[in-house]
């Protein structure tokens, strides 16, 4: 799940960069909001690794199972009941085709955001009032 809060952001996500010498993966990046050097921990995971665990965030992790249950829900629907769902400009769901080094995939994302005034008129996704 990808959180943007402008448009055109999701057209500059990139989905595929080649790892820089120095990079090596042992393992997920963690980072601790409650650090005085967070938010440059997030750039840095970001830029390196694309993604990263956050921790000391102080979301409840009631709050955190119950919308982990509703993005499986989602993702497992069928492929047109999500695509129902799209485009994802603004928000919505989306997905691609992934792999200009050969190792093909396919990424789905669904794009919320980050203002209840915003997601509950611009969210098409059925199941947005439960990610509400």
């Amino acid at each position: 799940m990808v959180v943007l809060a402008s448009t055109p952001a999701v057209d500059h996500i990139p989905l595929l960069r080649s790892p820089d010498p120095g990079d090596y993966f042992s393992g997920m990046p963690v980072v601790d909001l409650s650090s005085p050097g967070a938010p440059r921990a997030i750039a840095d995971a970001c830029e390196r690794f694309g993604f990263f665990k956050l921790v000391n965030h102080g979301v409840p992790a009631d709050t955190m199972d119950r919308l982990e249950s509703e993005a499986v829900r989602f993702f497992s629907l069928p492929q047109a009941d999500k695509d129902r769902s799209g485009p994802a400009y603004p928000f919505g769901y989306g997905s691609k085709r992934i792999g200009l080094n050969g190792d093909m995939g396919w990424l789905e994302y669904l794009l919320l955001a980050v203002d209840s005034a915003s997601l509950s008129g611009a969210c098409a996704v059925p199941s947005c009032a439960l990610f509400r």
